[in-house]
């Protein structure tokens, strides 16, 4: 049986990859620990499980995540009250991975069970819960009540809009993104840019040119320029993406969904060479990756699922 204070510094080195954007790294040594001769039945274990969860949230891959939450729940209820706030904490998880699915209805019903717990708690320990709330109101397509929840958020924070906007706080800039797309959905297209270009600049600065989260905050950008017709603008924003993106394990899907947008705008602009070159590049980029399903009709909606809804 391996020492369990050998599995807590494993985890602490995981979990450190995780957060540097090395999600695919973090989740193979995750994996290759959790495979080892382990106490399964302990609170390091269930946080284990549930931080395979978070990476394969950022992988694109909420069923994977689903079952990470799952188990770290059964676990959970081994040890904790039912009504706890750790198991609150796991609601809330598997909340944000059906809403990656796009199932609103099971994430609203498991938020509704953390809400629950917290308010017989502690109500201001459920800042996180909002947060997810208000992702799911906006998948919902309810940006006033997405808004609404995020500011309770913020609010359990002591914190306002404005403060959140001018935040270098990692974290924060997850919450900008949010705070961009909510606005571009009440039609603030402005202010969503602004918003959204922010957290370009944010997340350079917290973790370089390169990475997921960077990538996922110009992409937002050039969508917002495709749409206010500056399809020159967003061709270019998209180009950069794809130069960063390449030979990047952990940039793949943003690599495939930034050609294929790319070659849609580029047969906008009458470059039909370029446009099938590049959609046909990012076909062979989609296929290099592991789980991907079968090509639907809605092949927008094969690449735009080759990355997270929400990358926090």
């Amino acid at each position: 049986m391996v020492d369990e204070k050998v599995c807590c510094s494993t985890l602490t080195s995981n979990r450190y990859l995780w957060e540097r954007e090395q999600p695919t790294t973090a989740r193979y040594f995750f994996e290759y620990g959790l495979s080892l001769e382990i106490n399964r039945h302990t609170r390091n274990y269930a946080h284990a499980c549930r931080l395979l969860g978070h990476i394969a949230l950022d992988l694109a891959q909420p069923e994977s995540a689903l079952g990470a939450y799952q188990k770290a729940l059964n676990i959970r209820l081994e040890l904790e009250e039912e009504n706890s706030p750790p198991i609150a904490d796991v609601y809330d998880s598997i909340a944000c991975s059906y809403t990656e699915m796009g199932k609103v209805m099971e994430a609203f019903e498991y938020l509704s069970k953390a809400e629950a717990i917290h308010n017989t708690h502690n109500p201001l320990h459920m800042a996180r819960t909002h947060a997810i709330y208000a992702m799911t109101y906006l998948r919902a397509g309810q940006p006033e009540e997405s808004l609404e929840a995020l500011k309770k958020c913020w609010l359990l924070q002591n914190l306002t809009e404005e403060q959140i906007i001018d935040s270098s706080y990692p974290k924060h800039s997850g919450d900008i993104v949010l705070l961009a797309r909510i606005k571009h959905a009440q039609g603030l297209q402005s202010e969503a840019r602004q918003l959204a270009s922010k957290t370009v600049s944010i997340r350079r600065g917290l973790f370089g040119d390169k990475g997921p989260r960077v990538a996922d905050s110009m992409f937002l950008v050039a969508q917002m320029l495709d749409g206010a017709d500056e399809h020159v603008l967003a061709a270019k924003m998209l180009r950069q993406i794809v130069d960063v993106s390449r030979g990047v394990s952990e940039m793949q899907g943003h690599l495939a969904r930034s050609l294929w947008f790319l070659g849609k705008l580029e047969r906008r602009l009458g470059d039909i060479d370029s446009a099938e070159r590049l959609q046909a590049e990012a076909f062979n980029e989609r296929n290099k990756l592991d789980g991907i399903g079968p090509l639907s009709e809605n092949v927008d909606e094969c690449f735009t699922s080759l990355v997270s809804w929400m990358l926090w």
